[in-house]
């Protein structure tokens, strides 16, 4: 009976790390740690156009906790992101109408810009994987989903 159980563990971890390694391969596919090779065909950081794109969607203006928490990154860094994006001239950083202890995040018109080319870029990269893809688009986006969710459960749990 124990070495079947010894068995069930390495088994598990045969399965942790080969979901770790799929995963460091996505993220190496995908470009997210190579600065000139970007999906979204700008040279910025990822939470930078990640942050374009949660503005550009979200319509209304954002407070750096808003933004934090879409990036599920510390508020801290977000701050420092927007100073960055600020001096950039993609964000403006004014009084917030409902809270005047908050800041209200908005794109300028350059930032709106930069934010349609990131989206349009992008949308064109992930159009060409889709169509590689096939017919899976639906299953792949089903098991990343599972994924996302499996990997926020396990952060509440820690």
């Amino acid at each position: 009976m124990r070495a079947f159980a010894r068995i069930d563990v390495m088994a598990a971890d045969t399965k942790a790390r080969r979901l770790r390694d799929a995963v460091r391969y996505l993220v190496v596919a995908h470009g997210a740690l190579e600065e000139t090779r970007r999906p979204c065909g700008t040279p910025l950081s990822i939470p930078h156009a990640y942050a374009l794109l949660e503005l550009l969607h979200h319509g209304a203006p954002m407070t750096v906790s808003e933004l934090a928490a879409k990036l599920a990154i510390d508020r801290t860094n977000v701050s420092r992101l927007c100073v960055r994006m600020e001096e950039a001239g993609d964000l403006e950083r004014a009084a917030h109408p409902d809270d005047g202890r908050a800041r209200a995040l908005r794109l300028t018109a350059k930032g709106r810009r930069v934010a349609q080319g990131v989206d349009d870029q992008s949308a064109q990269h992930f159009g060409r994987l889709a169509k590689r893809l096939g017919d899976d688009v639906g299953e792949v986006v089903a098991a990343l989903n599972r994924l996302s969710d499996a990997m926020a459960s396990s952060e509440e749990d820690a």
